[in-house]
């Protein structure tokens, strides 16, 4: 019985994410600290998975410092913070064309993007929440499925 166990377990396949994205950092915050934690932890995951690292999000406005906020104010703050980049949506099309499927009857299916979103520390889930939904809603405008997956490296 333990032998079909381990075959079971191999045949399973494993998730891959079509593509890695991270959160982007004020241009403030990046001259403070000369880089963006979230993109190097992408940057280094996408490339020991050799998955493709994708630009998606830019901040829209300086959010000040979220460590001295409340959860509601961080909530807030985070709400209209990010956008998609100029070349976002050309990114977007490109991963979906590679998504296709052919179908029985010769149409072509697409089962939606697999994007995997890094950020350094998860602390109340509004900045991943407010990224994904840029993600979401540029995919929805766009008729291209998308799943956001998020993984960080802390949680405080």
């Amino acid at each position: 019985m333990a032998h079909s166990a381990t075959h079971a377990q191999q045949t399973k396949p494993q998730w891959r994410p079509d593509a890695v994205t991270y959160v982007p950092v004020s241009g403030e915050r990046l001259a403070e600290r000369g880089f963006n934690q979230a993109e190097r932890l992408a940057v280094g995951l996408a490339t020991a998975c050799r998955l493709p690292i994708v630009d998606l999000l830019q901040r829209q406005i300086n959010t000040t410092k979220q460590s001295f906020k409340s959860r509601g104010e961080r909530i807030e703050t985070m709400k209209n913070a990010f956008s998609i980049n100029p070349d976002g949506t050309k990114l977007i099309e490109g991963l979906y064309k590679g998504s296709h499927l052919p179908t029985h009857m010769g149409i072509s299916r697409a089962k939606p993007i697999q994007l995997l979103l890094i950020d350094d520390i998860y602390t109340t889930g509004s900045t991943l929440d407010a990224c994904g939904r840029v993600i979401l809603n540029a995919g929805f405008h766009m008729e291209i499925p998308v799943n956001v997956y998020t993984l960080t490296l802390a949680r405080s």
